[in-house]
């Protein structure tokens, strides 16, 4: 869905703010180091009960039954007891400007009772077939590997509800932030709201964070909710992840 000037308007303030020193960073994030090797457990998984179905029988059932047998349920993760657990991609995947293969991503899962407020649910199936699919369910966000080692982070966020919470998150953690901008949104009912974009950045390390993505805002409804993404990362994590626009050729 597009966003009509007839719906909502943006008007956007940039502010600025010192560049954080390097020395005042943390690089560790629920206990993963960006630049380090990843020391996480790693997911259970485990084979759903396949369902009951009726069969024909005769000449020609054979491929009959192959026909109209249900796709393969994907294998499901178990969320770990306590802290986080990964569950290595199974699959080719392109995230940003870089194609990852199987074992150079993961997705992130929290225990349950461990679960933070602000970070928004996904649920999702990849893969291609049996063996090569998985299930994702209250998955905490996605790891980007380089020779093993952990170069971005991403999670998606709970929107405006967590705009307050995940900006006073950040500057504890990494301090003010190196560029930020107020994004107010306008609807039809003379109703507004602002959202907020914020960036740090720092020698070999960066973190983005939209309180609500521009395309997921226009589903906004009474300019409440929404969805936001935060990425954290080195110089080459930020690298992958930057969209790469290109020109048409003839």
């Amino acid at each position: 869905m597009r966003l009509t000037a007839a719906a909502s308007s943006l008007v956007v303030v940039m502010t600025m703010a010192p560049t954080v020193s390097a020395s005042a960073v943390e690089n560790e994030v629920f206990g993963m180091k960006i630049g380090e090797p990843l020391a996480l457990p790693l997911c259970e998984l485990s084979l759903p009960t396949p369902a009951a179905r009726s069969s024909s029988k005769g000449p020609g059932s054979r491929a009959f039954n192959k026909l109209t047998a249900p796709p393969p349920e994907p294998l499901k993760l178990t969320p770990p007891a306590t802290g986080l657990c990964v569950a290595p991609g199974p699959t080719s995947m392109a995230v940003g400007n870089t194609e990852f293969g199987p074992g150079e991503y993961g997705y992130l899962v929290f225990a349950t009772d461990e679960y933070p407020a602000w970070i928004a649910p996904i649920g999702m199936s990849i893969g291609a077939g049996a063996g090569d699919a998985l299930s994702l369910e209250g998955v905490g966000g996605l790891v980007l590997l380089r020779d093993g080692r952990v170069i971005a982070l991403r999670f998606n966020t709970t929107g405006f509800e967590a705009q307050s919470r995940v900006m006073e998150l950040l500057t504890r953690k990494f301090g003010s932030p190196t560029s930020q901008k107020a994004v107010s949104w306008h609807n039809d009912l003379g109703g507004s709201r602002e959202s907020i974009t914020a960036q740090w950045r720092t020698r070999d390390f960066f973190a983005d964070y939209s309180s609500v993505v521009q395309q997921q805002a226009t589903r906004v409804q009474g300019l409440s909710g929404g969805i936001g993404s935060l990425s954290i990362g080195n110089d080459l994590g930020q690298r992958v992840l930057q969209p790469v626009n290109k020109e048409a050729e003839f």
